[in-house]
């Protein structure tokens, strides 16, 4: 049995954010289901493993640097709520933390679903 298959709900969690900070797409890419619905703030759904990839290429580039710090987490069956501080590294140097909350659904052992509440806007402007 592989480590991804032992995986418990919150496990996942800190595995997604332990990928993303390190910009490690095939890991990402490893932990989600082939059909993982992805809902980030109020951008449009995205749906599936290859939308998903696209998505995150597409976001890595537009930001220097970001860290993901955990203040709390919550865990189910199959269901994972976490929230956390991202510190973000803008393309002008400029760093900020902002709050976040993301939710988790898991399935056959990977991630259904993956929604991030919070407002990015600062990041950009």
């Amino acid at each position: 049995m592989s480590e991804l298959e032992t995986l418990a709900p919150l496990h996942h969690a800190q595995a997604i954010f332990a990928a993303f900070d390190a910009k490690d797409l095939a890991g990402l890419a490893a932990l989600v289901t082939d059909d993982v619905r992805l809902q980030i703030g109020n951008a449009g759904v995205v749906n599936g493993r290859a939308e998903f990839t696209r998505a995150l290429e597409a976001f890595f580039p537009s930001v220097a640097g970001f860290r993901h710090t955990v203040t709390n987490m919550w865990s189910d069956v199959d269901a994972v709520i976490a929230e956390l501080s991202v510190h973000y590294t803008r393309l002008d140097g400029r760093e900020l933390t902002l709050p976040c909350c993301n939710v988790f659904r898991i399935r056959d052992r990977a991630v259904a679903d993956y929604r991030v509440y919070m407002d990015i806007t600062p990041v950009y402007v």
